[in-house]
């Protein structure tokens, strides 16, 4: 199951960008959303990768509509969204600019965003300034930008999903330079950037440029970008204690270890997200089913469907108790599950006799390594983002995983509120 999960993932974040913003939930009726990364790559390559593509389909049976070109990417310098880095994005935060993407080509390139979704929040009545300019953009007849066609599409949608504005050029469309600025009156809610395209670019210098901006941002506004765009997540700190102070919310390398750990251990999820019964079975199965007999008790289990015995790490009920306070703050709920409710040919997890029963494997083959470590003063107090970046089987830098951190009254200092990780380039 987990390399079905893994192979599902390397497929499906070739389009993932390192954005901070990529998953944010306010309310109960805040979307999800998965914000596309920035392809740029070399026409020739490009199409040499299509027929890749293709066949990959093909052979695997894949819809069409699924598929996703491999890419290219330029790691040199790490980005946070699209083609900004971390001190240019901050520079934007504190102008009140909700999104910006500002770049030129002078090559053979393909830029490519497809289902761009962006969330921002809006506290109180406000204008929203949108400008969309491009130049020297080529149209290639969308034989090289399988599935989609050549586009420029920026989409404004309103907390009641309605389309506050809209802008799309298709096809040769794109081939007329386009300069244009709106102001669109924005209400208390959260709202939703949408943009897609997909061009050519040659020998002449090609521009691209959708910015928006709150005209008269609030401190509001200025906070919820910066913990979102910087944060990973939306914050809930309503349960967490904060007279801890910057000065105490230190990272030693032993923490830092731990956090490796919950990288590799905990799925995604955010601040907002209720723990449902497979959140904690995942967090259980993954957190200890690694563990040798120099790390815990393993016991062997008989099992007649697998034909042997297999080997479990016997875990108590009061030491996973524990280790969910110590990683979440809260509370193991009380699940138990049962040997024979296990589903033949299952990996063991299971309670008996006040203890869990987990079957050991292996993981696949990311590493985890400490980049970035950011204290920051929030609405609620204070907090911090961890930043680990991914290697995976001699690629370095594949990916990046961000923490969210809040204060707390336990052996570490901290307890973790938000995961994030994504995928920078193929693996």
């Amino acid at each position: 199951m987990r390399k079905q999960y893994f192979l599902i993932m390397s497929i499906a974040c070739v389009m993932l960008f390192a954005g901070c913003g990529s998953s944010v939930k306010l309310n109960s009726s805040a979307k999800e959303l998965d914000v596309q990364k920035v392809e740029t790559m070399e026409r020739k390559q490009l199409e040499i990768q299509q027929e890749e593509t293709q066949k990959l389909e093909r052979d695997n049976n894949i819809p069409a509509k699924m598929s996703i070109p491999k890419t290219f990417v330029d790691n040199s310098e790490k980005k946070y969204e699209y083609y900004l880095t971390k001190d240019e994005l901050l520079t934007d935060i504190e102008q009140g600019i909700i999104f910006r993407i500002d770049t030129a080509f002078q090559k053979p390139m393909c830029p490519i965003v497809t289902g761009g979704d962006w969330a921002f929040y809006v506290h109180e009545n406000n204008v929203v300034n949108l400008e969309i300019s491009y130049s020297n953009l080529i149209a290639g007849n969308g034989k090289k930008f399988y599935p989609y066609e050549e586009q420029v599409i920026v989409d404004v949608i309103s907390p009641d999903g309605d389309c506050a504005y809209h802008f799309e050029r298709l096809s040769d469309e794109i081939m007329q330079d386009a300069s244009i600025q709106e102001q669109i009156a924005v209400t208390p809610g959260e709202w939703m950037l949408q943009i897609s395209f997909a061009y050519e670019c040659d020998e002449a210098r090609s521009h691209f440029k959708v910015c928006a901006t709150y005209e008269s941002p609030s401190e509001d506004d200025i906070r919820w970008l910066r913990e979102v765009r910087i944060g990973g997540n939306h914050v809930d700190r309503g349960n967490s204690k904060q007279e801890n102070n910057a000065a105490n919310f230190e990272l030693t390398e032993e923490k830092k270890a731990f956090l490796a750990y919950i990288c590799k251990t905990v799925y995604d999820f955010d601040s907002d997200d209720k723990k449902d019964t497979a959140f904690w079975k995942d967090f259980l199965f993954l957190s200890y089913t690694g563990l040798w007999e120099d790390e815990a008790e393993i016991v062997k289990v008989p099992r007649e469907d697998l034909g042997f015995d297999e080997p479990t790490v016997k875990v108590s009920l009061e030491e996973a108790q524990s280790y969910a306070r110590l990683v979440f703050g809260e509370e193991l709920p009380d699940f138990k599950p049962t040997f024979d409710e296990m589903i033949e040919g299952q990996t063991s997890f299971f309670y008996e006799d006040g203890y869990y029963y987990i079957g050991t494997s292996d993981f696949p083959n990311f590493q985890y390594y400490f980049a970035d470590y950011t204290v920051c003063e929030g609405e609620g107090g204070v907090y911090a983002v961890a930043e680990y970046n991914i290697d995976f089987e001699g690629e370095n830098n594949v990916g990046v995983v961000r923490l969210t951190l809040v204060p707390a009254e336990n052996e570490n200092g901290f307890v973790v509120v938000s995961k994030k990780q994504e995928f920078l380039s193929e693996f």
